[in-house]
């Protein structure tokens, strides 16, 4: 079984004083946002680490004050990049806390100008993971597309949301373990 956490900052192949960067990618509609505050405000998850929110997602109408408001009642700091150059910069600005999660825009995977323009800022930031979100209550072939789609962004890990809405639904744990990539 994975940890439920990443590897803690300056530890083995750490240089610096660089935070851990956990970035959140999928399709439109999975719910990549609220999870965010939830891995950010659980006690289980990051313990006493320090945690930063960083929104690339400029894109969906809402998502920055979505994004703002979860930080709010948090009482965590909030980043966002507007444009594709400022991902380095907001991020150099959250570089003070160990933990920084990053929200990203739910774009077709078939529009490649927009899957280009993620992985342009997730190559600029160098996220330690990349969790793919898959909600559950997809069919076996289309989680699978989904994944295919989204590999070129670095794929780590999978993260499966809304399972309050189907939750005897075991399609995306599947597809995660028929990929070896770790669950969380």
């Amino acid at each position: 079984a994975a940890e439920l956490t990443p590897r803690r900052p300056g530890g083995p192949g750490r240089t610096g004083r660089r935070p851990v960067i956990v970035a959140l990618v999928g399709p439109t509609g999975a719910g990549k946002t609220t999870p965010i505050a939830k891995l950010a405000n659980h006690p289980a998850v990051f313990g006493s680490w320090s945690v930063g929110l960083l929104s690339l997602d400029t894109y969906r109408i809402g998502a920055v004050e979505q994004g703002r408001i979860y930080a709010e009642l948090s009482g965590l700091p909030f980043e966002v990049a507007y444009e594709e150059d400022d991902a380095e910069d907001a991020l150099r600005r959250l570089g003070r806390h160990e933990v920084v999660l990053v929200d990203t825009a739910g774009r077709s995977p078939r529009r490649a100008p927009d899957m280009a323009s993620t992985r342009r800022q997730l190559r600029q930031l160098a996220p330690d993971e990349v969790h793919l979100v898959l909600p559950a209550g997809l069919r076996t072939g289309h989680a699978r597309r989904l994944l295919a789609e989204h590999r070129p962004l670095g794929v780590t890990h999978v993260l499966a949301s809304k399972l309050d809405e189907c939750p005897d639904d075991d399609t995306v744990f599947a597809v995660a373990a028929e990929h070896g990539l770790p669950m969380r």
